[in-house]
């Protein structure tokens, strides 16, 4: 069978003109390149090239391999050119972006409402759990420690992201994920393989959440669960009451729209899952309230996960016009005032839990 690799191998040999040079080239020593000319030769039945005086000519066929050649070649260039574009926009469609300081921000947002979120993600003993859109990490952080006696593979599409995530389980010692690079829409796994799916933040962004969920359920057991928790910018209101933070959070809002995602999924969690399939499905609102009785939470969430999510899309904002420089700094100056002495804010999650039947 012709392989790509005898492809470069003629693609090279044209390009520098002889074999000591083409095997310098591709890296290899000179014997296993004339044997892998010899394989090519054997393999088409006919010579690629005369060997003249210690020359290489191409014979005809030859020279009709080459050209052909070098045109499937071009052709797979810009596949892969492709593809990496694709995966490149998918990523780009992140609206918060991939950030060391946006690492941060969903680690706060993960210590700061874990309780609220989370007392009640417990599975079973042996249990094998797919998290789905695991980013750094700040989650799996949570749901691993919390389940030591269930086992959960990872995912994400972010290679950097991957990368920060095994380096956050090596550092608290967690031993029983396994991270693997892969889209949602088309995992890399057999049908019917997980006990569970657990999705955190993560239908927010998709542009089809709906052929996201399908793919989860041809992973899933019959019997099986599925927890989804996501947020609704539109259930936030605060104290002081302020236009210019209104419209700030309209402008983050706004991008995710441009980019496809809905920023106020979360009050849409039961008919979601109810189109996609799943039954006995329970929809839990976790509320975050802030007063000044509850100082942990207004560094921890008012200033280090909402106010942070805004002021990080400031650059998109501005470079898209959704909103001015100066309104998206009255904005996020308001925002950091309830945060002050007398200020207010609250801000609903959706938690729900459903089975495949």
């Amino acid at each position: 069978m012709i392989e790509v690799r005898h492809l470069k191998l003629i693609d090279t040999i044209a390009k520098v003109g002889s074999l000591k040079k083409a095997a310098e080239k591709l890296f290899l020593t000179q014997s296993a390149l004339s044997h892998q000319l010899k394989e090519l030769e054997a393999q088409l039945e006919t010579q690629v090239f005369y060997r003249i005086n210690n020359q290489l000519h191409f014979t005809p066929a030859g020279k009709e391999f080459r050209d052909a050649g070098a045109d499937i070649l071009n052709q797979l260039k810009k596949l892969e050119n492709s593809v990496q574009q694709i995966n490149q926009d998918q990523l780009r469609d992140y609206v918060h972006g991939y950030s060391e300081e946006e690492t941060k921000r969903l680690n706060d947002q993960a210590k700061t409402v874990s309780d609220l979120l989370h007392w009640d993600s417990i599975w079973e003993d042996g249990a094998l759990i797919l998290e789905a859109g695991c980013g750094g990490g700040a989650q799996t952080k949570i749901i691993c420690s919390s389940n030591p006696a269930s086992n959960f593979i990872a995912v994400d599409l972010s290679e950097k992201s991957l990368s920060q995530a095994n380096e956050m389980v090596k550092k608290n010692d967690i031993k029983n994920v396994e991270f693997k690079q892969a889209d949602v829409f088309d995992l890399p796994f057999d049908d019917a393989c997980f006990d569970h799916v657990f999705i955190c933040f993560l239908l927010e962004h998709l542009k089809s959440p709906e052929v996201a969920l399908k793919e989860f359920k041809r992973v899933l057991k019959k019997g099986g669960t599925i927890t989804v928790i996501e947020g609704d910018h539109g259930s936030t209101y605060f104290y002081p009451e302020s236009k210019a933070a209104r419209k700030a959070i309209e402008a983050q809002i706004s991008l995710q729209k441009m980019n496809g995602g809905n920023t106020n999924i979360g009050r849409q969690l039961y008919p979601i899952l109810n189109d996609a399939g799943f039954k006995d499905i329970k929809v839990s609102p976790r509320q975050v309230y802030v007063d000044d009785s509850k100082p942990e939470m207004i560094e921890g969430f008012i200033k280090n996960t909402f106010t942070a999510m805004i002021r990080g899309v400031t650059e998109e904002a501005l470079s898209k016009k959704v909103i001015s420089s100066q309104e998206m700094e009255d904005g996020i100056q308001d925002l950091y005032k309830t945060a002050e002495g007398g200020g207010t804010f609250c801000y609903t999650f959706f938690k729900a839990n459903a089975i495949l039947e």
